[in-house]
């Protein structure tokens, strides 16, 4: 198929190296940001108008959006990068030179729509590349809005909308953004896919602080219409503090939806098929849950019933009971890795799950909030915490070496091109089984999680024991000495 003229203008771009000029990358993300400021009004009343959230909600993604543009933007250091481009003019290698990969194709989920799409494009600008954002004609407001403003706001000549799937041959060569999960082709260059699907799961410990951590996860689960993918999607609850913590949830998931704001319950098609799914275990007796036409708290009364192997969309809390925390790690038959793990509980009972339950990222008595606006991070890299994407996610190493290299080095140059002859085939063998230095560290002397727990009985029963056995070899010894005395008078 022709490739489109939009298209084409991408690729002439790519080949004039226009966007590897870091002014023209700051002009752009200068010209976005002023879009997004200009136009806020319209954002957020299409935000408003799309979802239903609360304003407080639409507020909050509007103000993370337009700070990972200004996060990106600053990121750009003009002095400090054009010092670099000349470091191999003066002798000094470029060690963390990058370019950017040339095409970004950004394929954005439904949820939170417009931090999805503007997050990745401006850290696509800033990395140095031409884009391609998909966005097909919908009834969503806020795409009618950001078509306008960012085809008025970009270069044309680097940046284009396709209001259609982009051809294959096209995303073969480009690094593809895609936040649905639909994304199954094994031939695209480095993808950033989001995997949609991956689960999170809190834990709380009868170690922890119940009311914060009933707080937290009731507050995660059910901002932004419940279908953020990085809300828990099930909670294991120690069974000593099960009951505190499910009225913790109750009373603050109650006290949520009682403030008066109408919110729209998510009603999307995957919602619906959870509350069928509730609705069948309940039938089954595997399930109890409690709430209103605004939430639901599902009680799993059956640690074998398969909703607790759910991807939850909605406003539904899933919670599940958990002997210890050995019992949560490794007999729940959670997946592995998780998207993400929260784990409440003490400090050393946090590190334990943290270091032995498999999570791409691991938050110890914390949910925050900015974590629940955006897709999942994309598996290929390391996960961005903050802004979901990075820099680094669309560009690639490009170093640059003027320097000599290190003597260990130079030895085996100068023995191959017989330039020394204090070189030869022995002293290299002399060099290379030279023993490696001591250590100079404790012999694994640390205490453990495991350790500290069986130091610490086994101090409970000597406190109990040692007392009990010396009093009773005082008693001995008296009537020892007592008798003895007996039998000599």
């Amino acid at each position: 198929m022709e490739v489109p003229a939009a298209v084409e203008r991408l690729q002439a771009s790519i080949v004039d190296g226009r966007t590897g000029s870091i002014r023209y990358r700051q002009d752009q993300l200068q010209a976005l940001h002023t879009g997004l400021r200009e136009e806020s009004d319209n954002i957020c009343s299409a935000l408003l108008a799309d979802t239903s959230l609360p304003g407080a909600e639409v507020e909050v993604e509007y103000y993370l959006a337009v700070d990972a543009v200004r996060h990106f933007y600053d990121s750009l250091d003009f002095e400090g990068e054009l010092k670099a481009e000349y470091n191999v003019v003066y002798g000094k290698d470029n060690l963390l030179r990058r370019v950017g990969v040339g095409l970004v194709v950004i394929r954005p989920t439904g949820h939170t729509r417009f931090y999805s799409i503007v997050t990745p494009l401006a850290a696509a600008i800033a990395a140095g590349n031409t884009i391609i954002l998909e966005l097909p004609n919908t009834v969503r407001q806020v795409d009618s809005v950001l078509r306008a403003l960012l085809t008025k706001v970009l270069d044309a000549s680097t940046f284009y909308i396709s209001q259609s799937d982009t051809e294959r041959s096209i995303l073969d060569e480009a690094v593809v953004v895609d936040q649905t999960g639909t994304e199954t082709s094994t031939t695209l260059k480095s993808p950033l896919l989001s995997p949609a699907m991956a689960r999170c799961v809190a834990i709380v410990d009868r170690s922890a602080r119940i009311d914060e951590a009933a707080k937290a996860i009731t507050a995660a689960r059910f901002s932004f219409g419940g279908s953020s993918p990085y809300a828990p999607d099930l909670v294991l609850v120690n069974e000593f503090v099960k009951k505190e913590f499910y009225e913790a949830c109750s009373r603050y998931a109650t006290l949520a939806f009682a403030k008066g704001s109408s919110v729209k319950a998510a009603s999307s098609k995957q919602s619906e098929e959870i509350r069928k799914d509730i609705e069948d275990a309940e039938r089954k007796r595997q399930v109890s849950s409690f709430g209103s036409a605004d939430f639901r708290l599902v009680d799993i009364l059956d640690r074998s019933s398969p909703i607790k192997g759910l991807k939850v969309t909605g406003r539904y809390l899933l919670i599940a009971t958990t002997s210890s925390l050995t019992d949560a790690i490794y007999n729940q038959g959670l997946e592995s890795p998780l998207l993400a793990g929260y784990f409440f509980a003490e400090p050393s009972s946090a590190k334990y799950l943290a270091q032995f339950l498999p999570c791409r990222i691991s938050l110890i008595n914390q949910i925050p909030v900015h974590l629940l606006v955006g897709p999942a991070a994309p598996e290929a890299h390391d996960p961005d915490f903050h802004y979901r994407y990075s820099t680094d996610m669309f560009s690639v190493p490009r170093p640059q070496f003027v320097e000599k290299p290190p003597i260990a080095f130079q030895k085996a140059e100068e023995l191959l091109l017989g330039s020394s002859k204090a070189v030869t085939t022995s002293t290299l063998r002399e060099a290379a089984v030279k023993p490696l230095p001591p250590k100079n560290q404790s012999d694994n002397k640390a205490i453990g999680f495991f350790e500290q727990g069986f130091l610490t009985g086994a101090g409970v029963i000597l406190t109990l024991v040692l007392p009990a056995v010396g009093y009773s070899t005082f008693l001995l010894g008296r009537k020892g000495l007592e008798f003895t005395r007996n039998l000599r008078g």
